[in-house]
């Protein structure tokens, strides 16, 4: 079994401008990156959703839901694209009874599938047809995403196949820096800086991590605070590969991943 970590972007434009035939750089990533899964053969079983659409105070929900359905979380676009999968109730249980022993607070939950997961699968797995296993975020700092990563590691001794870890690739989404339109240095500053420790050696760099404090990521504003980071360093994510990544004021955006873990 593996684990296929990819942080994705989700901005509901995309879909616009796939809808209406862009060239934008961003969309044909998607496609390489799908056909590039497509080319190394094995289909992946099953998707682990870590999703800032679903942020749940103290604990960590899992949607153990045999069925999913789309939900209608953002507005102004112009259309909803429905993205309906199965659930794997049993997979989304293991998890669960995996974070039980290690102690740390999670339960079953029931969330559907919000923009941050269908926006990505639609360009990576367009038919809807894959088991998605949706996971919540806690607020209660970053020690659960760590600890999640760590859980999620210890599926790969187990006989599951091949399993896509899909988490935002939204690192920026701040509406005063859009409403002034003035760059925020420190934004950019710090998304260059994540980039570099990212993928600029086989083994990232995440000693950058405790210095994101609460006064940089109130300024960069990502919907997830940037807990999927905690999540791959708690899972040992090595070899990043940056994609395509997206700068537009108050938003930055980036698709990027890892060697599977094995």
């Amino acid at each position: 079994m593996e684990i296929v970590p990819v942080l994705a972007p989700h901005s509901p434009d995309l879909l616009t401008s796939w809808k209406n035939g862009s060239n934008r750089p961003m969309l044909g990533s998607f496609v390489r990156m799908r056909q590039e899964f497509e080319r190394q053969g094995a289909g992946f079983t099953a998707v682990v959703a870590y999703t800032p659409g679903w942020q749940t105070r103290n604990i960590t929900l899992v949607d153990t839901a045999p069925e999913h359905q789309s939900s209608r979380d953002f507005s102004g676009f112009g259309h909803h694209y429905q993205y309906d999968p199965p659930g794997a109730p049993d997979l989304a249980d293991e998890i669960l009874e995996l974070a039980r022993a290690f102690k740390m607070p999670a339960a079953s939950g029931i969330h559907g599938v919000d923009h941050a997961i269908s926006v990505p699968l639609f360009f990576l797995l367009p038919d809807g047809e894959t088991p998605v296993i949706i996971i919540s975020q806690s607020l209660s700092g970053v020690r659960q995403a760590v600890y999640l990563g760590e859980i999620l590691r210890k599926l790969t001794g187990r006989r599951h196949g091949r399993i896509l870890l899909l988490m935002s690739g939204v690192w920026s989404q701040n509406p005063k820096e859009m409403a002034r339109g003035l760059e925020d240095r420190l934004v950019s500053g710090w998304v260059e800086r994540i980039r570099k420790d990212l993928s600029g050696s086989p083994d990232p760099d995440w000693s950058f991590l405790p210095a994101l404090t609460r006064e940089v990521l109130d300024r960069m504003d990502p919907p997830g605070r940037l807990r999927e980071l905690h999540l791959l360093k708690g899972l040992g994510a090595r070899n990043a590969k940056v994609w395509e990544s997206e700068r537009a004021l108050g938003l930055f955006q980036i698709l990027m991943s890892f060697d599977p873990i094995e």
